[in-house]
């Protein structure tokens, strides 16, 4: 299986003039320049505490998806943050992949995720991990976020990794069982230019290695005995 590669790159200017969106494509990556109003400028602090109750909803398409999600952060300290969060979505009516047949589909996914902050001096620290969970598709991830200010609090300097590994199952198949591994790498740097305009420069690529396909889907065998091209 060959991994699949994508990267990018944003520039991102902030101020108080009128906005303007503008976008360069190249090998490798695209180039965005970003000029929205303007950002509050602050030194790297905690997370404040909070508790959220939502309830979602979508209907369209012949597709309804709806459900709660709970969010509770807290400190400890002067110096950690936890935070937890309960996120489910139900979906009901026809499913998207078999719509052309209108034949009834139910599924319900199940998000928990856990996150925790250390703040020391000037850098912040953050590990996070996250699980997924539906009747055909089971993935965890986990992330690591570090930034640091340096230079009076004017310049921000961040790293990102986060690692996913997704186990696929087929329903009504117990034979059928494939995997994807994904990688994310963040670095980026934000620089204070005036009292209304922050400079900010961030690189981000992905990578997904496995079975980059739905498995309702026809399989390769199949799209080829009925002359159909796979999209990649």
């Amino acid at each position: 299986m060959v991994p699949r590669v994508a990267g990018e790159v944003v520039v991102a200017v902030t101020s108080q003039r009128p906005c303007f969106w503008g976008c360069i494509g190249g090998t490798g990556g695209w180039l965005h320049l970003l000029l929205p109003f303007s950002m509050g400028l602050h030194a790297t602090v905690l997370p404040e505490d909070r508790a959220d109750v939502m309830y979602h909803r979508y209907d369209g398409g012949g597709v309804e998806v709806d459900g709660p999600s709970i969010l509770v952060r807290k400190s400890i300290g002067q110096s950690v943050s936890v935070n937890a969060n309960y996120y489910v979505d139900s979906i009901s009516s026809a499913s998207v992949d078999v719509v052309s047949t209108a034949s009834p589909y139910t599924e319900e996914r199940t998000e928990t995720s856990l996150a925790v902050d250390y703040l020391h001096n000037k850098t912040l620290m953050s590990l996070a991990f996250t699980s997924s969970d539906e009747s055909d598709y089971q993935a965890e991830t986990g992330s690591f976020n570090i930034s640091h200010d340096m230079f009076g609090d004017l310049t921000t300097v961040s790293l990102g990794y986060a690692v996913g590994n997704d186990d696929i199952s087929r329903n009504g198949d117990s034979d059928f069982g494939v995997s994807v591994k994904r990688q994310n790498y963040r670095i980026g740097v934000s620089q204070v230019l005036t009292k209304e305009s922050i400079l900010g420069v961030d690189w981000e690529t992905i990578t997904d290695q496995g079975f980059l396909n739905n498995p309702s889907l026809p399989t390769l065998e199949s799209e080829a005995k009925v002359g159909r091209p796979r999209q990649a």
